[in-house]
């Protein structure tokens, strides 16, 4: 059997990054302010990123940097001038982009390992080559690789290779698309899409206004360009078997309620199959629970290629759904209950799931729930911070999340 691949699983701050090392992530990736491929909101100042690098190396698991924007001129002195504020902070990685910025990070930055990103669109078991002899450690395929390339290229290219296996798709080549620069000003190639591509379009002809023409219809509107989710769960053996060296989720808008769902199931489904390969199977709980997390519908994308008898399988409307609903994130505990962070309301006496590392989980029914400043209430509200105590013996292990089943 080959090794193991590594499990990458994105983080949008340093709340999600505690989760995803808690959860079983071998390497957490990241966003620098201003020159990655999202907002700034959900990428790390160098404060945190100090103290991501810091979290990663005391729990021997790796920290990567995305700074994979569109670079334009004006964006090399950003890119110089961070190089140069972060030159003590041991990142394992840095995920580019661009030529140039390669380039840039190989002279300021040459302790760095450099990793290629999707946005080149490496597709073929020559352009891994290139990007090898220009230094670069590993590739992160395009995403319409199917996976029989992605194997070759793993063995014939003599680079790492990474693909991604979960997580929101766009139907742009690779995710580069002008589409919302066109119609919002904002561009997605730097980190504001506003995803136009799932819109609720209709086609209407010059000479009959007002009449919406069918291209892709449900009983809810007519949709052109949503993408499906993609969800690689049921393929981990042919993915182990390929030769790759990381399986990378996508998602570092989402919640700590995702970071901690995806990273525990691929977690799981990875060890099962690395303890027996064998007589691994697919358990059914691990896809329930990516159900669980919002999403739109699954599908394994480019996995086997151009699907011709569902040409339409990677196309839906833009409808999120979840079976379940995060209630609350258990930040510590002492003496006097659990402190938590409340994200959708919960009074004494409602009996919540909970789950936590390693696939563990149960239910807690609650016994008291105490503001920050000591006073009881009978329900908390969202966006607050509140200190429970749960009725029995149980006990919630740490960085735990509370949900419940949506109605």
């Amino acid at each position: 059997m080959r090794d193991i691949p590594e499990l990458l699983i994105p983080a949008g701050s340093l709340s999600k990054v505690r989760m995803a090392l808690a959860y079983g992530a071998d390497a957490v990736y990241v966003g620098a302010p201003g020159l990655s491929m999202r907002p700034d909101d959900v990428t790390l100042d160098e404060g945190d990123l100090a103290e991501a690098v810091t979290l990663a190396h005391a729990a021997r698991r790796r920290l990567y940097v995305c700074i994979n924007t569109l670079m334009f001129e004006a964006d090399l002195p950003l890119l110089t001038a961070w190089l140069d504020e972060t030159r003590e902070l041991a990142f394992d990685a840095l995920i580019v982009a661009d030529p140039g910025a390669m380039a840039v990070v190989r002279e300021q930055r040459p302790d760095v390992p450099v990793h290629v990103s999707t946005q080149m669109s490496t597709a073929n078991r020559a352009a891994a080559s290139f990007w090898k002899a220009a230094g670069a450690k590993r590739v992160v395929l395009a995403r319409e690789c199917t996976l029989a390339d992605a194997a070759s290229i793993a063995q014939a290219s003599g680079i790492e290779v990474e693909v991604f296996v979960h997580g929101a798709m766009c139907m742009a080549v690779s995710g580069r698309c002008l589409l919302s620069a066109h119609l919002c000003g904002k561009s997605g190639s730097r980190g504001e899409c506003k995803h136009s591509c799932r819109w609720e379009w209709q086609l209407v002809e010059q000479k009959r206004p007002g009449e919406a023409l069918p291209v892709y219809e449900t009983e809810r509107g007519t949709f052109l360009m949503g993408s499906t989710d993609l969800c690689m769960i049921q393929h981990i053996p042919r993915l182990v078997e390929s030769g790759l060296a990381s399986l990378k989720v996508e998602g570092r808008m989402k919640s700590e309620y995702y970071v901690a769902t995806v990273a525990r199931v691929y977690r799981a489904a990875l060890d099962a199959y690395a303890a027996d390969p064998e007589g691994y199977e697919l358990d059914p709980t691990w896809g329930a629970e990516l159900d669980a997390v919002s999403h739109r519908p699954y599908e394994d994308g480019f996995a086997s290629g151009y699907s011709a008898d569902r040409p339409r399988k990677l196309q839906t409307e833009n409808r999120l759904m979840s079976t379940h609903e995060m209630v609350a994130l258990v930040d510590a505990h002492d003496s006097d209950g659990y402190r938590m962070n409340v994200k959708h309301p919960f009074g004494v006496g409602d009996a919540l799931e909970w789950i936590g590392p390693g696939m563990t989980g149960g239910t807690i029914t609650i016994a008291s729930i105490r503001k920050h400043g000591g006073a009881s209430i009978e329900r908390s509200h969202c966006g607050t911070e509140v200190t429970v105590t749960i009725a029995g013996d149980g006990e919630l292990p740490e960085l735990a999340i509370l949900r419940r089943p949506r109605l």
